[in-house]
């Protein structure tokens, strides 16, 4: 069995570290983070492993995961190429979404990859259960590629390529499906709570709604799954709704505008006419009064 370190085992790390664990895939061996009572937090929740108090004090391993934030990655490597003789047939990798794995260039030979699972890390506990079916994107040398590839496989995961250069137009993907629908639920919270409707009825309200629209795009795309007001070309709805929301708050109004001017470029590829398009872009484009 391959020996795994983990340098930052956060969120991310500790789902995985716990899953190839548990996979038989990786002996996990050393933790580090910035402190030593979060490294054996880690240690506990893994169920194996030894805390360590830096990485000069880490135990070599075939394999080394730096899950730690974007900004510390690349001093991290340089941390554990100046402390560890790197070499052929070992790997080391993140799990960035936003950075390529040329981030670790300076732990060559050791072959160097990029592994982004495409899931939300906000609870390791409940990662453990949904992590498995999601799609994880590979890039990097071809032995750490590999490797990660049977890895990821082991814990039930999906696994594309993706070129380093495409690596943050594929980041802003996954950004905007996963960050910004979050961000969308807010905003509907917060024109519900603007009608006198409290937080947890507005949640209730929504779940049902938003699970079967997100269903609905999965199985049928987004043009086929459009529905309301703009896709029926709704003028008056739109503007009354657009009114509403400047009285109770012009940041939500704007964002009912800017958001509505994308909702109307799908619905054009839909039934939406051209015409009634051009009434809605004008509509939305100015603020009510």
């Amino acid at each position: 069995m391959k020996t795994l370190n983990i340098i930052g085992a956060g969120r991310l790390g500790k789902t995985l570290g716990r899953l190839w664990q548990q996979a038989g895939f990786f002996q996990i061996q050393s933790i580090h983070n910035r402190t030593i009572d979060s490294a054996h937090a880690a240690v506990e929740f893994i169920g194996a492993g030894q805390a360590a108090s830096s990485i000069e004090s880490m135990n070599d391993a075939n394999c080394w995961l730096i899950s730690c934030s974007d900004g510390e990655i690349e001093t991290a490597a340089e941390q554990l190429s100046s402390n560890f003789q790197q070499r052929e047939g070992a790997i080391a990798f993140h799990c960035s979404g936003a950075l390529s794995s040329k981030v670790l260039k300076t732990l060559h030979p050791t072959s160097i990859a990029s592994a982004h699972p495409v899931h939300s890390f906000a609870d390791p506990q409940r990662s453990i259960d949904s992590l498995g079916g999601s799609s994880v994107a590979l890039e990097g040398d071809s032995l750490a590629v590999l490797t990660l590839t049977e890895a990821f496989a082991s814990i039930g995961c999906r696994t594309l390529a993706i070129s380093a250069e495409h690596k943050s137009l594929y980041h802003a993907g996954s950004v905007i499906a996963c960050n910004y629908l979050t961000t969308l639920i807010d905003l509907s919270l917060q024109s519900f709570a603007a009608a006198g409707i409290n937080h947890d009825k507005a949640l209730r309200l929504l779940e049902p709604i938003v699970l079967q629209t997100v269903k609905n795009n999965m199985t049928l795309g987004p043009e086929a799954s459009l529905t309301g007001p703009i896709a029926r070309g709704d003028l008056e709805t739109v503007a009354t709704q657009a009114k509403s929301l400047t009285s109770a708050d012009p940041h939500l109004a704007h964002h009912y505008r800017q958001l509505g001017l994308a909702c109307v470029k799908l619905a054009r590829r839909g039934q939406l006419s051209d015409e009634t398009a051009a009434k809605l872009i004008e509509l939305l484009s100015e603020p009510m009064r």
